[in-house]
């Protein structure tokens, strides 16, 4: 698998790359302080990521929050059909 790293230096660049990147489907997962939540995206809006995890259904999380507290350590992106991962990195 391909994997592709991307070092995220603000928050406007990051809601842009899930803006015009991330659809319906595809699969995420996300590194926060000690916690890891994957899951399907379903939709994001202005700065709040629903994911829908197969354990616990769907998940609603304030990235904007995450980010603005600085406890977001990666956002892992994959689409639905492609063989490659992108990980946004806020180290």
């Amino acid at each position: 698998m391909k994997i592709k790293e991307i070092n995220i230096n603000d928050i406007e660049e990051f809601f842009d790359y899930i803006d015009k990147n991330i659809f319906e489907g595809d699969y995420l997962e996300i590194y926060f302080g000690r916690v890891h939540i994957e899951g399907s995206f379903l939709r994001f809006n202005h700065g709040t990521l629903e994911i829908l995890n197969e354990k616990f259904g769907i998940i609603e999380i304030d990235l904007e929050e995450l980010y603005n507290d600085d406890i977001l350590l990666e956002f892992v992106h994959k689409k639905e059909n492609e063989d490659k991962k992108v990980i946004l990195i806020f180290y």
